[in-house]
């Protein structure tokens, strides 16, 4: 059985996991919170549904299927768990963690 992460399938290679208020910042005039717009945001892991990768849009928007975890890295799968668990493997507060493109020659990148 082969793996659904191949090293030609670069979509999902160079993603980093990001709290959430990175990605959210205020505006300027009335105070509301909006993306980032200097980050290549891929999608947001919900922990009400963990097995998916989301799109990240604004609040107002209908959000949107982008993949799933085990197409990730095993890198940013360790990255997932280090965010929602502690050290003593319990729950923590988080219950939103978004990826982030950080690698530059991957496909779908934003020119």
């Amino acid at each position: 059985m082969s793996s659904t992460y191949t090293k030609n399938r670069k979509e999902l290679a160079g993603v980093k996991v990001v709290p959430a208020r990175s990605v959210w910042v205020p505006a300027a005039k009335n105070g509301e919170y909006k993306l980032n717009p200097d980050l290549d945001i891929v999608g947001k892991v919900d922990m009400t549904m963990p097995n998916m990768i989301l799109k990240a849009n604004r609040k107002d928007k209908k959000t949107a299927y982008v993949d799933d975890v085990s197409a990730l890295t095993k890198a940013a799968k360790t990255e997932l768990i280090n965010h929602f668990y502690d050290e003593r493997g319990n729950r923590n507060k988080h219950t939103v963690a978004y990826l982030v493109r950080t690698d530059k020659n991957s496909k779908g990148r934003r020119s």
